[in-house]
């Protein structure tokens, strides 16, 4: 067998494991099992599935290595111990949203070639649990994200010095995961946390009580219609500008501009692509999700974010965290 067909083969069968932890995710099929172990009787009644179905799911995870199986006659399942925080939706480091996230990805992909021929994305196809609950997923999903990614991206930007600010600006900032990861590294600093209100409502939940609730700041909008709040010296605007065309990037830093004091920082991260627009490969493909996902999405190389950030009144514009995945960073001064 062939190299080449042994990639065609991988390639070809790389959707099944998503497809059953995504369906498992929906159904919050595992989460039980981070807890005890269970018998697949006691986990059809408890999550009201099918039995040859949930046993057949079981015994695949079991062989992917996510579960464990007991040799009784009837049999009990638990999560493997390196897996169940991770497959606990109650856990903060779940990855269960992601993986629910993941699955309405999939639902467009496989849509790509109607996508190729005409140009737009297909209309959305909801998940069982509906629209909300997807959106809430893909709130929490980039918490998932930035739980495993904000450390190193915090690293770089303490490495190029943007960590002193005194009121930092997350633009489409979710749950607050990166603006936590930053005032752990500057604890007197104040931030607000610009987003949807559902997002903001998840941030709030996530401040409330701990010992950065009294600096966080609260502003639910939406950027394409709505102003930022002003008074800060620092905007992040993370894994947000590959969601749109280049005029609608325009128009956000523009609000940006408005919203910053005059010396302030902006710093955008997200994929940047190289000159050829071949490399990094992760951000092509991110690219394609785009495609697949939104009317005018894609990623984009610096010379282009370059031009676009001095169209909209900024200066000193900097390639200055460059990686092979999303967390390269263009900063600009205001």
């Amino acid at each position: 067998m062939s190299n080449a067909y042994q990639r065609f083969e991988h390639a070809s069968q790389s959707y099944e494991e998503i497809c059953i932890l995504g369906a498992t995710a929906e159904l919050d099929l595992l989460t039980p099992l981070t807890q005890s172990a269970m018998s697949a009787a006691e986990l059809t009644k408890l999550r009201a599935t099918d039995l040859r179905a949930t046993v057949m799911v079981l015994d695949a995870l079991t062989s992917l290595g996510f579960l464990e199986k007991s040799a009784d006659t009837q049999p009990l399942y638990r999560v493997a111990a390196e897996y169940r925080e991770l497959l606990d939706i109650n856990h903060p480091n779940t990855f269960v949203p992601m993986l629910r996230h993941r699955l309405n990805c999939i639902r467009q992909w496989v849509e790509m070639s109607r996508t190729i021929k005409s140009g737009k994305p297909m209309d959305r196809v909801v998940s069982p649990l509906g629209a909300e609950e997807d959106y809430r997923s893909f709130v929490l999903a980039m918490n998932s994200v930035g739980i495993a990614f904000a450390a190193k991206v915090v690293d770089n930007l303490e490495k190029i010095g943007l960590l002193q600010f005194k009121h930092l600006l997350d633009v489409g900032g979710a749950s607050g995961t990166y603006t936590l990861a930053m005032l752990e590294r500057n604890p007197s600093a104040q931030a607000t946390i610009f987003d949807r209100p559902a997002a903001i409502e998840e941030a709030k939940k996530r401040f409330a009580g701990t010992r950065f609730a009294s600096q966080l700041h609260y502003a639910s909008g939406d950027f394409d219609y709505d102003e930022l709040p002003a008074g800060t010296d620092f905007a992040w605007v993370s894994a947000i500008i590959h969601q749109f065309g280049r005029e609608t990037s325009q128009s956000l830093y523009r609000k940006i501009y408005r919203a910053l004091d005059a010396g302030g920082t902006i710093a955008v991260r997200d994929h940047i692509l190289d000159a050829t627009r071949t490399k990094p490969t992760s951000g092509l493909l991110f690219a394609i999700n785009m495609l697949t996902a939104t009317q005018t999405g894609m990623c984009y190389t610096f010379d282009e974010v370059k031009e676009d950030l001095e169209t909209a009144g900024f200066s000193n514009v900097c390639f200055a965290v460059p990686t092979d995945d999303m967390g390269s960073i263009v900063t600009a001064k205001k």
